[in-house]
């Protein structure tokens, strides 16, 4: 926990601790992962560093292992909604051109009812990333994996694996 605190209070650091960081860490069993999940960026100079948060990104939910929420926004009154992410243009999002600006969340929450969605995008299994088997959340229409790892019994550290990138794109969840 304390190289995580650390490495978290840096603020930013570079890819390769943030992997290590992540080997270090024990697996995570699925019904441990139920529940909401409160997130956090953890940043690395990834081009989604930031993304997130520009969109008010409350974390996750997640209902059972068949039924989750992979993202999951405040509206401008802290009212949480699910978002379809097939309904982001991820090419256009993760471009240095995308500003990561308040301008950009007011566009989002204007744009609210494009991307909501009442249905699940997303399930849960486990799968081996880096040597070891850990609850994974796999997105239903989008070429990407969620794997985690248990920091302590209300925070996970996840890692972002997506077809195309170099490297991976990695985030805190705390249990709400």
């Amino acid at each position: 926990m304390s190289a995580f605190n650390d490495l978290l209070a840096q603020g930013l650091c570079e890819p390769q601790q943030a992997l290590d960081l992540f080997d270090s860490l024990e697996p995570v069993a699925l019904d441990a992962m139920i529940g909401q999940w409160r997130g956090a960026g953890f940043h690395t100079n990834h081009p989604m560093d930031g993304l997130l948060e520009t969109f008010n990104w409350y974390g996750k939910n997640f209902i059972d292992t068949e039924t989750v929420h992979p993202l999951v926004c405040l509206d401008a009154q802290g009212n949480k909604f699910s978002v379809d992410p097939c309904r982001i243009p991820m090419s256009l999002a993760m471009t240095p051109a995308m500003p990561r600006n308040s301008f950009m969340g007011k566009v989002f929450q204007a744009g609210r009812a494009l991307f909501s969605t009442t249905k699940p995008r997303a399930r849960l299994r486990m799968t081996e990333l880096r040597g070891k088997v850990s609850a994974t959340m796999i997105y239903d229409h989008l070429p990407i994996n969620d794997v985690f790892r248990k920091v302590d019994d209300n925070t996970l550290f996840g890692l972002m694996d997506m077809r195309g990138f170099t490297s991976p794109f990695f985030f805190v969840l705390y249990r709400a």
